[in-house]
């Protein structure tokens, strides 16, 4: 092989060498929305409130930025709003912990439901208010149940973390929304995406709990 035919034979190698670390690198993210909390929380959040509101303000850990939720006897989600079209294969990833479940509260149970941290994303629908997924901290239920929220059932509840054997401690979820919105809803299209936020309530049990939020992020593939 002359010289000529080794640096051919050198370029296609190197064309192939670059195609398969491409491939073996995986798809690329796309970030369709993002709350790290170091620059502070913008005008894109905001209360929704269903009776005495929860404090929903920034706090430090170490060198760390993050949403605190802080209840006391009282009831609100903190939404930031959007207005996307659901791409074809929607995740969702964040970090919190809590302090305490709030005693004697319930996943189930209107007068006792009481949660210390959820993560929700709210979809638009024709008629009625927004469908949503929530993912949930229960109280006693198992890792991985499923459940409407005991008014509606345009609210699905999908267990993540349950109990106090992991409170304190800062927990890194990641979940496939489009996977997840077919388990719950039982529909292949996703509605527009018109909010993600948090709630922390404790105005069932009259009681109080503290929750962290950070990282949150929502993308597609």
């Amino acid at each position: 092989m002359n010289f000529f035919a080794c640096r051919r034979a050198g370029t296609r190698a190197a064309i192939f060498l670059a195609l398969a670390t491409k491939l073996s690198a995986g798809p690329t993210n796309t970030v369709l929305f993002a709350a790290h909390f170091e620059k502070g929380l913008g005008d894109r959040w905001q209360q929704v409130k269903f009776g005495v509101p929860t404090d929903y303000h920034l706090a430090v850990d170490g060198p760390n930025t993050f949403l605190c939720a802080a209840a006391t006897n009282s009831c609100s989600a903190f939404m930031a709003k959007l207005n996307s079209k659901p791409p074809a294969h929607l995740f969702i990833r964040w970090r919190w912990k809590i302090d305490h479940t709030p005693t004697n509260a319930s996943d189930r149970i209107v007068r006792d439901y009481d949660h210390s941290a959820r993560v929700l994303i709210a979809f638009d629908t024709l008629i009625g208010p927004p469908r949503s997924i929530n993912y949930l901290w229960a109280n006693q239920e198992k890792i991985g149940t499923t459940m409407s929220h005991p008014l509606t059932s345009r609210a699905q509840m999908l267990v993540l973390e349950t109990g106090n054997a992991r409170a304190g401690e800062w927990i890194t979820e990641e979940r496939d929304v489009t996977a997840d919105w077919r388990r719950l809803f039982g529909s292949k299209t996703m509605s527009k995406i018109v909010g993600v936020g948090v709630l922390t309530d404790t105005d069932s049990t009259h009681t109080q709990t503290t929750a962290g939020y950070d990282d949150l992020e929502l993308y597609s593939q």
